[in-house]
């Protein structure tokens, strides 16, 4: 029996902040200027316009959402890692595997992360609350019908526990 367990990581660093807080200035600014100058006019609100939604799409995506890692058993008493994104008041389940699916955990930098290739036909879900973190970790699960690369943050507590607790799940169901 899995007792429920629920991580909340923050955010490493600031750096969605900082582009999201550059891409709304340069907005501003392209807008300002828009306004003023007669010649390029369309195109200078054009490239305003691709400036606001970018940083938009950042603080969609990094600043306005918190991520949550459960561990957890399901009506059945199987084991789950189940991935909640929270916006608002909102909470949407993104991910949601049985630990016996899961293959292996990998710890990465960043630099082994950008190196890493993806095989053709598994599915690579990114689920961390930071731009680019410098230490993330990749989960591979496989089940019947889907490989999957899951990347997420997590402290290095969280991840043994959940490793352990994957393969505790593997053989108990090979037990059966």
């Amino acid at each position: 029996m899995i007792n429920e367990i629920s991580v909340h990581p923050k955010p490493q660093n600031n750096n969605a902040k900082i582009l999201m807080g550059a891409f709304f200035t340069v907005f501003a600014a392209l807008f300002v200027v828009s306004t003023q100058i007669e010649r390029f006019r369309g195109l200078v609100a054009m490239a305003a316009l691709l400036f606001l939604v970018s940083a938009l799409l950042v603080y969609t995506k990094y600043v306005s959402v918190d991520f949550y890692y459960d561990i957890m058993n399901d009506e059945s008493g199987e084991g789950l890692f189940v991935v909640r994104q929270t916006v608002g008041r909102r909470s949407i389940t993104l991910c949601r595997i049985s630990l016996s699916d899961i293959v292996k955990i990998e710890k990465e930098s960043r630099e082994q992360r950008k190196a890493h290739k993806t095989e053709r036909g598994v599915a690579k879900y990114f689920y961390t609350p930071t731009l680019s973190p410098s230490v993330s970790y990749r989960i591979f699960a496989k089940n019947r019908h889907e490989s999957s690369e899951i990347i997420v943050e997590g402290s290095d507590e969280f991840i043994a526990m959940l490793t352990e607790l994957s393969q505790n799940q593997v053989k108990s169901n090979e037990e059966e």
